[in-house]
């Protein structure tokens, strides 16, 4: 989490060094409009992950299409070393009462079920959120400092969802993994009672 109030806080010194080198204005004006903005958009966030958790479960099926990974996606994620670094991206997940940072009990497959419906409706949240940071646009005109203040400030939440996005979605698919053989054991020994 430190690493990430760090990145806030570094990306609103620096837009707001950028827009004041450009526009001429107060940098205490500028770097407190760009404080606005940032609230803004975590509020938005909270806003689509309160509202995407909400939705009843079956929007949330690690089933449905959307929500399957194939191989390719994750060597994708392979690719961009996501093991190395996806410990450092913070889990809120205590504020829905289920952390998805560690599995606390890998062979429940009720347990992994609430494990996935939790990471799809994390996907769907943090997914949401790529886009919906661009709505701050709507709280400002768009011209001047509020334009050149906003889009950078969209820009970089996009880009702090995305890891998130990316991590749900590496872990979904070795969960289902493990899911479908907690399953297949379950079988054998209900056919072996």
């Amino acid at each position: 989490m430190k690493l990430y109030l760090l990145i806030i806080f570094a990306c609103i010194l620096v837009i707001s060094a950028i827009v004041t080198l450009v526009s001429g204005l107060s940098f205490l004006y500028v770097l407190g409009f760009t404080a606005l903005a940032v609230v803004l958009v975590i509020l938005v966030d909270a806003l689509v992950a309160t509202a995407s958790r909400l939705l009843p479960a079956k929007c949330a099926n690690h089933e449905k299409k959307i929500y399957t990974v194939s191989a390719k996606e994750k060597k994708f994620y392979e690719k961009l070393k996501i093991r190395k670094w996806k410990d450092k991206v913070p889990e809120i997940g205590h504020f829905t009462g289920f952390r998805k940072n560690k599995i606390a009990d890998p062979k429940s497959v009720e347990y992994l079920d609430r494990f996935l419906l939790e990471a799809c409706y994390g996907e769907l949240g943090h997914f949401l959120s790529l886009f919906l940071g661009f709505a701050i646009l709507l709280f400002f005109p768009l011209t001047g400092i509020w334009f050149a203040v906003s889009i950078p400030v969209a820009i970089v939440n996009l880009l702090l969802n995305l890891p998130s996005l990316f991590i749900l979605r590496y872990n979904s698919y070795k969960l289902e993994i493990l899911r479908k053989s907690n399953l297949k054991k379950q079988q054998r020994a209900q056919q072996a009672a």
